[in-house]
């Protein structure tokens, strides 16, 4: 039979394996959630069946794309059949975003220029 103190270390012991289990299942819920809502927002441009990524120059967009329907200084709007508008933002000559004019939570461009 356990003594008093055995079975109050026992209790502790066992509450403690509870906690980490809840935090370990805790941890892995959150990175779950992190992952899913950072691909929710992906927005992409398609040309000629290129899609077109962040990181390319002016030139190599006007290549792909050939001219946006509009331009506002940094900021080019290609209004392509079927889909919604997407705004591809410039900075230091390469894209630096590439959201749709729906979105919301677009980020902020690093040269301040973001519309």
């Amino acid at each position: 039979m356990l003594k008093y103190h055995e079975y109050t270390l026992l209790q502790t012991y066992l509450i403690e394996v509870k906690v980490m289990n809840l935090n370990c299942w805790s941890m892995m819920l959150l990175i779950l959630v992190s992952v899913i809502s950072s691909s929710v927002y992906a927005v992409s441009l398609e040309c000629n069946g290129n899609i077109v990524s962040t990181g390319i120059t002016e030139e190599q967009l006007l290549n792909t794309c050939g001219e946006p329907t509009s331009r506002n200084g940094s900021n080019w709007v290609y209004r392509m059949p079927g889909s919604i508008p997407i705004i591809v933002t410039f900075g230091n000559g390469v894209v630096m975003f590439i959201r749709d004019v729906e979105s919301e939570d677009s980020p902020a461009s690093p040269l301040g220029d973001h519309p």
